[in-house]
């Protein structure tokens, strides 16, 4: 048995996930990944699935991972078979600690889940009970991904300026090794992730927001926004692209310090240009229930990764790869601005999701 203050918000929740951004279909068998942290959520989207005529059944992780943090847990392949072959599969644990490589033991197959094509979607765990979804934002938010991954297909040139000191370029005309849209972390988030070529991306970035964690979550972020450590008030940390490598970096010593301690230790070394997120979502829920792990990836900011990909054609993580939000850019598309002064051009941005 599960109660919350508002349970006709919270099934109305589940049934918009379901329904509207999974587009489950009667028949459909859903797989829910949960652990104890997770549960209520999984079971209410159950029984909504149930009362939809879908197939719905929880997978209860929490002894197979939960208590150890998810940390080096061995790949069980009935697990593996179960997230293979639903229809649709919800992992409601954690998603700064888990993904989907964590239970199928691929890196690839964790990406594949991120596009949401896969029908394997991330869930925002926390909140569910209090979500205030506008379904017409949120909606939206994927149209406008959509669209922005339309035109940037046809592009040549990508330019990300900030009042603080932010200019990127990046050839995007055979100068894109992958583009991906970023859709399977639902409700509120969507992204396009596009991939650079190796030689194509220069000058500088001024992240003012937070870093992720390392991908395989080797350790400390090295710009931590974290609910008990927060660092983004230090002055902003500048990083120097040249030919897609990062030449130069600067900032508060403690967070230059670990960069520098992350690049010396880690091989391949983790200094190229492996990203630059384009983050298509308007939701300020985005930023109250999700990434609550490192405070990144938030509304209003682009974030640009270095890493050490060398299959950049094939997948966006590499065993190092570092996010850097950067704060109120302006995104220009061959000339064209797409988002400045915190609102996106929807009017052409959507021709293209047509």
């Amino acid at each position: 048995m599960y109660i919350f203050k508002d349970m006709a918000k919270i099934r109305e929740n589940a049934k918009f996930v379901l329904c509207d951004i999974a587009e489950a279909k009667k028949g459909d068998n859903i797989l829910v990944i949960a652990d104890s942290e997770s549960y209520t959520n999984a079971r209410a989207l159950c029984d909504v699935a149930r009362e939809c005529g879908f197939n719905a059944v929880i997978l209860d992780v929490d002894m197979y991972g939960g208590a150890e943090g998810y940390d080096n847990i061995p790949i069980m392949e009935p697990v593996r078979q179960a997230i293979l072959h639903a229809d649709i599969t919800f992992m409601t644990t954690p998603q700064m600690k888990t993904g989907f490589s964590t239970y199928l033991g691929s890196r690839d197959e964790g990406d594949e889940s991120l596009l949401g094509k896969s029908k394997r979607f991330t869930f925002e765990h926390s909140g569910m009970e209090e979500w205030n979804i506008n379904r017409e934002e949120v909606l939206a938010n994927r149209k406008r991904a959509m669209g922005i991954y339309a035109l940037m297909q046809q592009a040549k040139d990508l330019r990300i300026t900030t009042a603080r000191g932010t200019d990127l370029h990046c050839a995007v005309h055979k100068g894109l090794d992958a583009m991906y849209p970023v859709m399977g972390i639902i409700p509120f988030y969507s992204e396009v992730a596009v991939i650079p070529s190796l030689g194509t991306v220069n000058g500088v970035v001024v992240a003012d927001g937070a870093s992720e964690r390392t991908h395989n979550q080797r350790g400390f972020p090295i710009r931590p926004n974290t609910p008990t450590h927060c660092e983004i008030y230090k002055e902003p940390f500048k990083l120097v692209f040249k030919d897609s490598i990062v030449t130069d970096f600067s900032g508060d010593a403690t967070q230059v310090q670990r960069l520098r301690d992350l690049l010396d230790e880690v091989e391949p070394r983790a200094d190229l240009c492996d990203e630059i997120g384009l983050v298509a979502t308007t939701s300020i829920e985005n930023n109250m229930y999700g990434w609550k792990v490192d405070g990144t990836h938030q509304i209003h900011c682009v974030h640009v990764a270095i890493g050490n990909n060398r299959r950049r054609g094939e997948i966006i993580h590499s065993t190092e790869h570092i996010d850097f939000d950067i704060h109120d850019p302006i995104v220009e598309v061959d000339g064209v601005i797409l988002y400045k002064d915190g609102k996106f051009n929807d009017e052409v941005i959507f021709k293209y999701a047509e």
